[in-house]
């Protein structure tokens, strides 16, 4: 009878776990809501299929991650920073969601996305004034 009970009582609560995760997981991505965002999220996955051959099962994990850190991005920038505060957290955003795809991606994938990351940054950036 004590057993019974305490088969119940762990049942129960493993039930309550298992829900509840399933419910957080999905929060994230019911909160974007956003056709806009999601769609952005696709065309860069799309771009990173081309350049770091990612299989299905990435390219998925990798969408997701786009469209939580879309959400937390744009979750900062309404807040009431300074310029130079705004742009310290976007910077840390950015290391944080590179890691977390450090986890998605193989150690080729990943050296490869960082060596595409680092030449757009270079790309983007303003001519640099050497003294001349």
């Amino acid at each position: 009878m004590k057993n019974i009970k305490t088969l119940r009582l762990v049942l129960s609560l493993s039930l309550i776990m298992i829900f509840s995760s399933v419910a957080t997981a999905q929060d994230i991505m019911q909160n974007s809501n956003n056709p806009q965002m999601e769609m952005s999220a696709k065309n860069r996955v799309e771009k990173w299929e081309k350049e770091l051959s990612l299989r299905a099962k990435q390219a998925i994990l990798m969408e997701k991650k786009f469209v939580e850190f879309d959400i937390k991005r744009e979750k900062l920038l309404g807040e009431n920073l300074s310029d130079e505060q705004r742009l310290n957290r976007l910077k840390d955003l950015k290391i944080l969601e590179t890691r977390e795809l450090r986890d998605i991606l193989t150690k080729p994938q990943f050296d490869r996305y960082l060596l595409i990351l680092r030449e757009e940054a270079q790309a983007t950036a303003p001519p640099q004034n050497n003294g001349n």
